[in-house]
């Protein structure tokens, strides 16, 4: 008896220390996730691998110029795999499972080829801290034969 009336301000004392803990950080947004640069590490046109950045050799080398930056303040920077650059804005649409970029324009005010501006991609995975999204256009791109574009994303 003595020994568990003297075991219990050590429990007790345990019990306490295990509750003082604090919870785990929560999952950051989507929006938080998305929020940074993005290189390609595998790009497909209509389904067909024509850039992975392991290889030495690519179909469609010019995606190793690719880079997509969304900032806090919904500016969106994209480099297209031709090297051009177009400043816009960007938003989470369609219940966050698209990512639109809109106004976007060169610094001489042209919009990528075959747009009005606008280029919307479906979220199809992004991982938990958002170092890796897949994104595929919604829109066949006429730069890559007219097809729908699958990029998998990573942040450097």
């Amino acid at each position: 008896m003595k020994k568990l009336i003297l075991s219990l301000p050590i429990l007790f004392a345990f019990v306490l220390i295990l509750s003082s803990c604090g919870k785990d950080a929560p999952e950051p947004t989507l929006t938080e996730k998305l929020t940074k640069t993005f290189t390609v590490s595998i790009a497909k046109e209509g389904g067909v691998e024509v850039y992975n950045k392991t290889k030495a050799t690519n179909i469609a080398s010019g995606y190793s110029n690719y880079k997509l930056s969304l900032s806090s303040t919904k500016s969106a920077t994209l480099t297209a795999k031709d090297n051009t650059t177009f400043t816009g804005t960007w938003a989470l649409t369609n219940t966050d499972k698209t990512l639109s970029l809109t106004g976007l324009k060169t610094s001489a005010g042209a919009n990528p080829t075959g747009t009005t501006g606008t280029i919307e991609f479906t979220i199809v995975t992004i991982d938990g801290t958002g170092s890796a999204v897949t994104l595929e256009s919604l829109q066949p791109d006429i730069k890559a034969s007219n097809s729908i574009v699958n990029l998998q994303l990573v942040n450097p």
